[in-house]
C-alpha cells in the first residue's frame, strides 16, 4: 500500500536546512554520488547490494567499535556528561539553533575537501536526503539531527508517571538539583489463570522461581520512541529497569562497575544454577497445569553447535525460561533449536553421537531442551530437485541456512503437534523488561485487530507523533487512504483456490478470540518492485511471480497451521521464499491472518515526524521537504513502489531494533555499564545520575554485551 499522508503535527521548528545545489529537483545535476539515494537505478542494484553485503559482514563484526568511534567523533567528554548534573555544574541541553544541524559539529573536518568530489566542507551542512564523505566514511544528512540523551538518565531522576515528560515533548531542560528517591517493587507474570507453583527443583520443590523487582516511573526526560506505543500495546510504562536489578536475580556474578552506581538495596536469593535442570522444570511445570491452557506456544530460540555462550547468553536464557515457562505455569516452552553447521558431523548415525553432539553443543544446565538440525538433513526432508528461482540475489544453495532458515522451524512444527503456536527468537536479542509480559500485551493486541485493513495498517511503522498518540487514528487514516485509492482491500486469499493447499486445522484459545497466524515486530511490507536484493528470491512459481509480503528481522509469532502449510508447500509444491518473505507470502496468499505490531522502537537522534514518515514509510514528500531540498521520484523518496527496506536501510543505524541498529549494542551495553570511552560511568556515578534506568523495550542485535 502507498504510504499515508501524516495528520496531527508537522517538523518542529529547526530553520531551514541550506542547500547549495541551486538546481531543481528531479534534475541529473545532484552530485553524481548521491542520486542513488532516492532514485536506486536499478542497473546499479545488484553492484550496490553485493558491495553492501561485503561491507555489512565487516560492519557486523565492529558494530560496537563503529558506533563507539562515531560516537566520540562528535562529542567531547563534556559533551557526554552535559545532561547529568555534576554538583559544580548544572545539567543542561545543548538548544539546536541551527535546523537540521546537530549541536555538534559533525561536518567539521580537516583542511575540508572539494565538494565536486563529495567531501564535506568545514561548517558545511548536508542537504537533506543526501549524504558526503568525511573522516573516511559516508556522512549521512540524518546524522545531523539533534542527539537525544534522554535513554541515559539514571534511577535517581526517576519521576511518578503523571509527572514524566519525554524529552522530545518539553522546551526546556530538566534540571534536577537532588535525586529522587523512586519506589521499587516486584515485577512478577501477570496471569489471567491461576495456576500450581513451579519451581527450579520439580522434585523437591524448594526453589522457587527467582521473582525480580523495578522501580516505579520513569526517568524525567526519558526518551519517547519514533515508532510504536507502550500504551498502544498495553506495555506497562510505570516502571524502568535497571542492570542489577533486571539481571542478578539469574545469577550475573558481578554487575559491579568499577566507579559506577553499584549500591543494591534489594538483593537476590543466590540459587545454585549448576543444579537447575531447565528441561526437567519446564515438562513438570507444563504436566502441572496441563488443564490450565487450551493452546501451547513454543518459543524456538536459534542458535548453532559451535556457539560459545556467555555469562550475559545463559542469564538471557535463565530469565526467558522463568519468566515464560516456569511463572506462566507453562503456558511457553522454551526450546533450542541448534544448526550443525559442520555436515561432516554424523550426527545421523547413531543416537549415541547425535546426543554427544548435542550435549557438547549447550551448557549443561540446558541440556534436554534442544533439537539438532542440519543443510543436510533438510536436503532429505525437503528433496529436489526445485525448480529455478526467479532471482538468485545471493547466489547461494538454496538449502544453506541463509536461504532456507525456515526449513527447520517448519519440520519442527511438523513434528511436535502438542504446540498450537510458535515464537521464532534470536540468540542476539535482549528485553529490558518482563518477556511474558511482552509476549502477551503483543499477542493481546494482535488478536484483537480486525481482519478488515489489517494488511494495509501492518504495511508501514506507527509514528505516533504524527497521529496524537492515537492509532485509532491512525488507522481511520489507513481506511480513508484506502477509500480515496480506489483499490480493493486485501481480504481472503490472494491467489486462485483451487491452487491452495487444503488449511489445516488450528487449535485456538476458546474465548472468542481471532487467531493471528503471524505477528511481526516489523511492518509487513510488499517487496515487490522495491530495491530489497531479496524481492525476487522466489522458488518453484512456475506460473509466475505470486503476490509477496516480507518482514525483515525474523523474529515473529507464527500458529501451527502457517508453518504446516509452508512444509506442505516446500514438500509437495517445492515452493519456498527467502526466509524473512515467505511465512508473510504464504500468509497473503491463504488469507490468514498476519499483523504487525506497533512495537516502541527508540533512536538516539530526533527525527522530525514528518520526515520519518516520508523515508521510514516512503510517504508522500511534503511540499516542506520539497522546499528544503529533498529529492524524489515522482513524489516519493524511494519511488511509488520503493521501501526504506533496501539500500536505504542506514537511517536504522540509530535504532534499536534492526538488523544493522548500531545504537542498539551502544545503549545495551551502556545500560550495563560496560561503556566508558567517553567519561560514560562519570554519568552514572553523579549524584543526581544514578545507574541507567530504561523502559520495556526489544534491542537487536546484540553481538557482544
Amino acid at each position: 500500500m502507498a504510504a499515508l499522508q501524516p495528520i496531527g503535527q508537522g517538523y518542529r521548528e529547526r530553520g531551514a536546512v541550506d542547500n547549495d545545489t541551486d538546481v531543481e529537483l528531479g534534475t541529473t545535476r545532484r552530485p553524481r554520488r548521491l542520486r542513488q539515494l532516492s532514485f536506486w537505478r536499478w542497473r546499479y542494484i545488484r553492484a550496490l547490494w553485493l558491495t553492501g553485503a561485503l561491507l555489512a559482514l565487516l560492519w557486523l563484526g565492529t558494530t560496537r567499535a563503529d558506533y563507539l568511534s562515531w560516537y566520540s567523533s562528535q562529542q567531547n567528554p563534556e559533551q557526554s556528561l552535559q545532561l547529568v548534573p555534576q554538583p559544580d555544574k548544572p545539567e543542561q541541553r545543548p538548544e539546536d539553533h541551527a535546523g537540521f544541524q546537530d549541536d555538534d559539529d559533525e561536518t567539521e573536518t580537516a583542511g575540508g575537501g572539494p565538494t565536486d568530489s563529495g567531501e564535506v566542507e568545514d561548517n558545511e551542512d548536508i542537504p537533506i536526503g543526501e549524504a558526503r564523505h568525511h573522516g573516511g566514511r559516508e556522512v549521512f544528512w540524518w546524522e545531523q539531527f539533534p542527539r537525544l540523551h534522554g535513554l541515559f538518565r539514571g534511577r535517581n531522576t526517576i519521576v511518578p508517571l503523571s509527572e514524566y515528560i519525554p524529552e522530545q515533548h518539553s522546551s526546556r531542560p530538566f534540571k534536577l538539583d537532588t535525586p529522587t528517591s523512586p519506589a521499587f517493587e516486584p515485577v512478577p507474570a501477570r496471569l489471567r489463570h491461576e495456576t500450581k507453583q513451579c519451581f527450579l527443583d520439580p522434585e523437591k520443590e524448594r526453589t522457587a522461581v527467582p521473582v525480580w523487582g523495578a522501580y516505579v516511573g520513569q526517568p524525567q526526560g526519558m526518551s519517547a520512541p519514533l515508532f510504536g506505543s507502550h500504551k498502544e500495546l498495553g506495555l506497562d510504562l510505570g516502571h524502568c529497569y535497571d542492570r542489577i536489578s533486571r539481571l542478578s536475580a539469574y545469577g550475573i556474578p558481578d554487575l559491579d562497575v568499577p566507579g559506577g552506581d553499584n549500591t543494591d538495596e534489594h538483593p537476590y536469593t543466590r540459587i545454585d544454577w549448576e543444579k537447575v535442570n531447565w528441561a526437567s522444570a519446564q515438562e513438570k511445570c507444563a504436566a502441572k497445569n496441563k488443564d490450565t491452557y487450551a493452546t501451547r506456544t513454543a518459543v524456538i530460540i536459534r542458535t548453532w553447535h559451535s556457539r560459545k555462550y556467555s555469562e550475559w547468553d545463559i542469564a538471557t536464557l535463565r530469565a526467558l525460561i522463568s519468566e515464560l515457562a516456569l511463572q506462566t505455569g507453562g503456558e511457553y516452552q522454551v526450546h533450542l533449536l541448534v544448526h550443525v553447521q559442520d555436515d561432516s558431523l554424523p550426527i545421523w548415525a547413531s543416537d549415541e553421537e547425535y546426543e554427544r553432539v548435542l550435549n557438547e553443543s549447550l551448557p549443561h544446565e540446558f541440556r534436554g531442551m534442544a533439537t539438532l538440525w542440519s543443510v543436510a538433513q533438510m536436503r532429505l526432508v525437503y528433496p529436489g530437485p526445485f525448480p529455478d528461482s526467479i532471482v538468485n540475489f545471493s547466489g547461494g544453495d538454496l538449502y544453506e541456512a541463509y536461504r532456507s532458515l525456515h526449513f527447520a522451524m517448519q519440520y519442527f512444527a511438523a513434528r511436535h503437534p502438542e504446540f498450537d503456536y510458535f515464537w521464532h527468537w534470536e540468540m542476539d536479542l535482549r528485553v529490558t523488561g518482563h518477556y511474558h509480559e511482552l509476549f502477551r500485551q503483543v499477542t493481546d493486541w494482535a488478536e484483537a485487530q480486525p481482519r478488515h485493513l489489517a494488511w494495509e495498517r501492518s504495511s508501514t511503522f506507527f509514528i505516533p507523533d504524527l497521529y496524537n498518540n492515537s492509532y485509532q487514528t491512525f488507522a481511520q487514516a489507513v481506511e480513508e487512504q484506502v477509500v480515496a485509492s480506489g483499490r480493493q482491500p486485501i481480504f481472503g486469499p490472494q491467489v486462485d483456490p483451487s491452487m491452495l493447499l487444503e488449511i489445516p486445522h488450528q487449535a485456538s484459545a476458546g474465548d472468542g478470540t481471532d487467531i493471528v497466524d503471524l505477528i511481526s515486530l516489523n511492518p509487513l511490507f510488499d517487496p515487490e518492485g522495491t530495491a530489497w536484493a531479496f524481492h525476487d528470491d522466489i522458488t518453484g512459481y512456475v506460473e509466475g511471480r505470486p503476490p509477496t509480503r516480507a518482514a525483515l528481522i525474523t523474529a515473529s509469532r507464527m500458529s501451527r497451521r502457517l508453518l504446516l502449510l509452508m512444509h506442505e508447500e516446500t514438500l509437495i509444491k517445492k515452493h519456498t521464499m527467502f526466509p524473512e518473505m515467505f511465512p508473510a507470502s504464504v500468509a497473503l496468499q491463504y488469507g490468514l491472518k498476519a499483523i504487525s505490531t506497533p512495537l516502541p522502537i527508540y533512536f538516539d537522534r530526533d527525527w522530525p515526524a514528518v520526515h520519518a514518515n516520508e523515508i521510514f514509510n516512503n510517504a508522500p514528500v511534503s511540499e516542506e521537504s520539497k522546499t528544503r531540498g529533498l529529492s524524489h521520484n515522482q513524489g516519493y523518496f524511494h519511488g511509488p513502489r520503493g521501501s526504506v527496506f533496501g539500500p536505504g536501510e542506514h537511517v536504522f543505524r540509530g535504532s534499536t531494533y534492526y538488523s544493522n541498529a548500531a545504537f542498539a549494542s551502544y545503549l545495551w551495553r551502556r545500560w550495563l555499564g560496560h561503556e566508558n570511552e567517553n567519561d560514560e560511568i562519570a554519568m552514572e556515578s553523579s549524584q543526581v545520575g544514578g545507574r541507567m534506568c530504561l523502559p520495556m523495550m526489544v534491542l537487536h542485535p546484540i553481538k557482544v554485551d
